[in-house]
């Protein structure tokens, strides 16, 4: 109520008339109010009003909580701000015709569509009690994320190599949607007349999800899509019980007609229901106890490796350099890594086929100590770069020849960091889903072509232990969901205390520099390379633009300086390797000589197993 006038003495009441004046006989009549707390008043409006806008606000940040990035999407950023890390994931296609830039417009129109992250750009990075998110660009245009180079003469495999490497060197501006594509359209080779460099920041998505993504502008998508639509389906009908029985183990096959159309039928459905959930259990604990083991190795490794680990490149004692180096292999063919797996699986060489016909041999497995495709590549690349790293000249700095001979001494396997997805099946989405580990696998004691078959067989079946242990283990889920909640408030991960973008307090600077960068760095050269395995399309080329794509390769980021970005492909019938590296004066072109090396021991690795098979015969 607005107070009413009085005069006293024949003057207007004024804030200092004492107060009796105004608490006598017309007790209802109040001070007048100060002006400034009248205005504030007003802003603040009624009650009703103010609890309409405090509802508003939480409304908003709840919504903006639930849009934020995870934690795992959001380290890659921190982990850029901190150190000299680049988060780039890289495609190379070779195609069989001219990829145009109209048809290449349309198809990255359409995956943008359906991949919402390709037109949204980062807002709220760096913020500690906020995590960032992903909006629509009102600027985003296709069109400024294709480009197209040409090759210098003679325009072939060497030139391209040269090209994706400085692609790979790029910064990233993060204020526009972070993906890239390049047209090289004068690049021709055997294989094909033009090639296609697919870049995207890691913070869109782990490998899978790229793929994917990449898989949907292609004739493969069709069949992706039944596939993976189908493998949800199938995983939601297991956990209730609804396959049939001869699905869960073959062994059960002699139950399949009682489970539909039977008067059985629901009480076998409730124990196929149990059966599930039983084994899920007991894997689970079982997996605990495997985790805490191969957790406990794995870091007294790390404490005992990290110091000496020496890298394939040649030292960089000051910073590091920014240049990067890019090659990939030949394609090598899925039977010949077959023969390897039924030439070196179970408990001796030729175990897996013993007693079998040749012509029956297409599918034979070993019950006992099957080997993988991982693991048979593993061990060739544990083999290839120990014997770089062995042949390396002796340093000259004094702290590399402490770690030269220190590595004399003691143990020195070669460091892996080799992601895990755990991508449901049906997930479309494009997040960062994948976990990883470091794994340490020790070369063969042979690097020479004197190898034998007994030592190759030994050498994969310690690889294939190590990473069973690794691909069994719990630890790495149970970090990746911990640090899925730093994205609500990044303040819970330590590398985002000290931004870059406040260096100019002394204090931020002096962290940075002393504290934060060496321990990051001394984190990513703990091991020697990131290796991810890529599977795509296996069985027939696909399609791309209405262009047959020849081959596809595709690496992870790099680590710290001196680590190595490699992915195992497979696609159409075969597998190939792509690496990256840093250019570093005194081993240029290291990254063309691990897959030269790769390709022939690869190809001595087959050779012996056809020894092993023809000696079955």
């Amino acid at each position: 109520m607005q107070a009413q006038k009085r005069t006293l003495n024949g003057h207007a009441a004024t804030p200092d008339t004492p107060a009796s004046y105004y608490y006598g006989e017309d007790a209802d009549m109040q001070p007048p109010a100060p002006e400034d707390v009248v205005d504030k008043l007003k802003r603040i409006g009624s009650v009703g009003e103010a609890a309409h806008r405090i509802a508003d606000l939480v409304a908003r940040e709840a919504t903006e909580r639930k849009q934020m990035i995870g934690g795992v999407d959001n380290f890659w950023l921190m982990l850029q701000d901190t150190t000299d890390f680049n988060p780039a994931c890289t495609s190379v296609f070779i195609m069989r015709d001219q990829v145009t830039v109209e048809k290449m417009a349309q198809q990255c129109t359409r995956q943008a569509e359906k991949f919402p992250r390709y037109r949204q750009k980062l807002e709220s990075v760096g913020r500690l009690l906020h995590g960032a998110i992903f909006v629509d660009d009102p600027d985003f245009n296709v069109m400024n994320h294709i480009h197209v180079r040409r090759l210098p003469e003679p325009a072939g495999k060497k030139e391209l190599d040269a090209l994706v490497g400085e692609i790979i060197a790029e910064e990233w501006d993060l204020s526009r949607p972070l993906w890239d594509t390049v047209i090289v359209e004068n690049y021709r080779d055997e294989d094909g007349v033009c090639a296609v460099v697919a870049r995207g920041h890691h913070t869109l998505s782990d490998g899978q999800g790229f793929v994917i993504s990449q898989l949907f502008m292609t004739s493969y998508y069709d069949d992706l899509a039944q596939m993976m639509d189908g493998a949800a389906d199938k995983l939601h009908k297991a956990k209730r019980g609804r396959l049939l029985p001869s699905e869960y183990s073959k062994s059960l096959k002699s139950l399949d007609p009682y489970s539909t159309n039977h008067p059985a039928a629901p009480l076998l459905h409730v124990v196929l229901a149990l059966l599930f959930w039983f084994t899920y259990i007991l894997q689970t604990l079982v997996s605990i106890v495997w985790s805490t083991y191969q957790a406990i190795r794995m870091v007294s490794t790390v404490l005992f490796t990290f110091w000496r680990m020496e890298m394939v490149t040649a030292d960089q004692p000051s910073r590091r350099t920014p240049h990067r180096e890019f090659s990939s292999s030949k394609t090598f063919s899925l039977q010949d890594v077959k023969l390897c797996q039924q030439a070196f699986s179970g408990p001796r060489p030729g175990y897996a086929v013993a007693g079998v016909p040749k012509d029956q041999r297409r599918n034979v497995r070993s019950k006992v100590g099957h080997v993988t495709l991982n693991d048979v590549v593993c061990a060739i690349m544990s083999d290839v770069l120990g014997n770089i790293v062995a042949s390396k000249p002796e340093p000259t700095t004094t702290w590399g020849k402490i770690r030269r001979t220190a590595n004399k001494v003691l143990p020195t396997p070669m460091g892996f960091f080799i992601p895990i997805s755990i991508r449901q099946p049906g997930d479309w989405s494009m997040r960062n889903l994948s976990t990883a580990s470091n794994v340490y696998l020790k070369p063969a004691r042979t690097l020479s072509s004197d190898i034998s078959i007994r030592e190759i067989h030994e050498h994969i079946h310690k690889c294939r232990r190590e990473l069973s242990l690794f691909k069994h283990s719990g630890w790495p889920k149970f970090c990746f969901h911990l640090m899925q909640l730093t994205g609500q408030a990044p303040i819970l991960f330590s590398l985002s205390w000290f931004p870059k973008s406040k260096e100019h307090n002394p204090l931020v600077k002096a962290m940075r520099r002393f504290v934060m960068k060496p321990v990051a760095d001394a984190c990513l050269q703990s091991f020697t390379a990131i290796l991810t395995n890529i599977p795509g399309p296996s069985k027939k080329p696909i399609t791309m633009h209405d262009v047959e794509v020849a081959k596809w390769t595709a690496i992870p980021p790099q680590a710290g300086a001196g680590t190595l970005g490699i992915g195992i492909m497979s696609y159409a019938g075969g597998i190939s390797i792509g690496v990256s590296a840093d250019h570093v004066p005194g081993s240029e072109g290291i990254a063309r000589r691990i897959c030269e090396d790769f390709e022939r021991r690869f190809e001595l690795y087959v050779s012996r197993a056809k020894e092993v098979l023809d000696h079955q015969d």
